[in-house]
């Protein structure tokens, strides 16, 4: 019943159309018509193109130890779309969907913190780059009181486009908390 009453709306509508643009007063308007929609399509197909970015750690040092004094990735974004782009840094723990890459159980991967900081040890949120430029930043990983040794932690970086909310890249650190005594 749905699918019938969708479609003699859509007979309908195109009906209305054509009656609406048969008068030939309506010149002016067919073509301002069709230059609207021609304008709107453009528009949208162009939004949707200019928004494209990697995230990559350097040298692919997706995965690291750390002392519980912490560790730093070194990260770099790069803005592959056609116009200068605004990307919102996020981070979050994936320890129930990733795998440690020693095949060991992720039951007991524990939590760890990040930040992101730039080459100053400026506190970082977003990145400003224009069209085909990259940025080198760090992702400050830091170990919580009392957070158990000998366990992995895994989060994932996020960028996130302003011109296209909808539009992110992604990377997932695996770091390992070593245990101080051993090292």
């Amino acid at each position: 019943m749905r699918t019938t009453s969708t479609l003699q709306k859509a007979v309908k509508f195109v009906n209305n159309c054509k009656y609406i643009f048969s008068f030939k007063k309506n010149i002016f308007k067919k073509k301002l018509f069709l230059l609207l929609f021609f304008l709107i399509t453009t528009i949208s197909l162009a939004q949707s193109g200019s928004c494209s970015a990697t995230l990559i750690v350097e040298n692919n040092g997706n995965i690291r130890s750390t002392p519980l004094d912490g560790t730093y990735y070194s990260m770099i974004l790069t803005n592959s779309g056609s116009s200068e782009d605004t990307f919102i840094l996020s981070s979050k723990n994936v320890n129930a969907s990733c795998s440690n890459t020693d095949g060991s159980s992720t039951s007991g991967n524990v939590t760890i913190n990040t930040d992101f900081i730039d080459y100053g040890r400026n506190s970082l949120s977003e990145i400003t780059l224009s069209a085909g430029q990259s940025l080198n930043f760090y992702v400050h990983i830091t170990i919580p009181a009392n957070t158990t040794v000998q366990r992995w932690s895994c989060s994932q970086i996020t960028a996130t486009s302003k011109n296209c909310s909808s539009y992110a890249v992604d990377t997932v650190l695996h770091t390992y908390i070593i245990n101080p005594v051993n090292d």
